[in-house]
């Protein structure tokens, strides 16, 4: 780079960085931050502490961060807010790797590191931020590694991470990974590591869920669940066509936003550039296998995966708009920041609905208590020491009633989030 592009990247690293501590939530509020908490109390893949495949590299970072007194679901919530300090510089390495001019690169990370999910999941306590960018970093190194063997064989290692984290990632490394055989000597040496790392994260995994049995149990269960609730050979899931919007055009919905990437990919795909083709390579197989297997209900957090790739081919369609790009881009990222404004500042200071509820039972009951089945993993890690009885006079459940505590939906509702805990309430006597 130029002294004015290292400059003006250094800027926008650490004005980005600022911005992510805009998202930090106050406390959890998804069911799966419930169940990456409790395994943190006790690891136990079976038991959905936390649901399979385990993670294991995710909830071990945190455990060691809980060694030093940080409460777990701190420790979770930290790891994916350090992770997205680096969504901005990871990105830019990347489009760089793929060899994609300055402002393509640059946009791409602005874009990326604005995209209201990637923003907005950077301050929970779930996986899907750091492993995005471990991805990220893992495919840069291992296209650096045609070049550079120590590069690649540290790329095959940030990759067996990132795929401990999630298995999803070998899927988005694999093309980069193959484009760095070529080096076989540092190949076969990056594979080796890499495959240690990967087993001994799960057989670690399975190990503490009560040995392989019960572990490849527990994925079977797992498995046969997504593909009759959530894939397409799901008979209560819409045909894939009714679905391809949710993953294609709007996995967060602001329409405005949403529709100035569609028009900008669009151009990018008639331009059709080495380093977009590229791209589409190492993304498109995780985002067809997301259409196809994964809850349309949940994209604004399952397309993180795949973001860059919208955010790299929206900047080259920025890029093709010459002397307006920047304005263009600057609109965009602008709008996003005021958009995003008032659901951040939600949940950055109220409770969710799940905590405030158990909260009022801990400070106004020791009485047994009823717990919603769609609320259990909630009970377990809140309400811990409480009797659960089906026949308790006290109820914590979800939805509308006695005492309710609810959060504003403020742009979460559809937008970011599932439309899931938005209330909660605790019925029946105080004591």
């Amino acid at each position: 780079m130029a002294p004015r592009e290292k400059v003006t990247f250094w800027i926008a690293a650490i004005v980005v960085a600022t911005t992510r501590f805009l998202a930090i939530a106050k406390t959890l509020w998804d069911w799966d931050e419930a169940l990456f908490t409790l395994a943190l109390r006790h690891y136990d893949v079976v038991a959905h502490h936390p649901h399979p495949p385990g993670f294991p590299l995710f909830i071990g970072a945190a455990k060691l961060l809980t060694l030093t007194g940080i409460d777990p679901f701190r420790a979770l919530q930290t790891i994916a807010v350090v992770a997205s300090l680096f969504v901005f510089p990871a990105a830019f390495f990347l489009a760089r790797e793929l060899r994609a001019p300055f402002f393509v690169a640059f946009a791409s990370a602005l874009l990326l590191a604005f995209s209201p999910n990637v923003w907005f999941f950077g301050g929970t306590a779930l996986s899907d931020v750091p492993s995005m960018v471990l991805s990220l970093v893992a495919c840069a190194l291992l296209l650096r590694g045609v070049r550079s063997p120590v590069a690649l064989v540290a790329g095959a290692i940030v990759l067996a991470i990132a795929v401990g984290i999630r298995p999803q990632n070998l899927l988005i490394g694999f093309v980069p990974a193959l484009m760095a055989c070529r080096r076989w000597r540092a190949a076969l040496i990056g594979a080796a590591i890499a495959i240690v790392i990967v087993v001994a994260s799960y057989a670690t995994a399975a190990r503490l869920s009560g040995g392989w049995a019960s572990y490849r149990g527990a994925l079977a269960r797992h498995e046969q669940y997504i593909r009759t609730t959530d894939s397409f050979l799901s008979p209560i899931r819409p045909p894939l066509w009714k679905v391809a919007d949710d993953f294609f055009f709007w996995p967060y919905r602001v329409p405005p936003l949403n529709i100035a990437i569609a028009v900008l990919i669009a151009i990018a795909l008639v331009r059709f550039r080495a380093h977009s083709r590229l791209a589409i390579a190492i993304f498109g197989p995780f985002l067809i296998f997301a259409w196809l297997y994964l809850d349309y209900h949940s994209t604004s957090r399952f397309s993180i995966a795949y973001m860059p790739l919208f955010a790299l081919l929206a900047a080259d369609g920025l890029e093709a708009l010459r002397r307006f790009r920047a304005i263009a881009l600057a609109a965009m990222v602008v709008f996003t920041f005021v958009w995003m404004l008032e659901p951040l500042r939600v949940v950055r200071t109220t409770d969710s609905p799940p905590v405030a509820a158990a909260t009022w039972i801990r400070e106004h009951t020791h009485a047994a208590v009823r717990v919603d089945p769609r609320m259990a993993p909630f009970a377990d890690l809140l309400l811990e020491g409480y009797e659960f009885r089906p026949d308790a006079a006290v109820s914590y459940r979800e939805g509308r009633g006695a005492r309710t505590f609810t959060r504003e939906r403020a742009r979460l509702s559809r937008a970011l989030t599932r439309p899931r805990y938005f209330e909660v309430a605790v019925d029946g006597p105080s004591s």
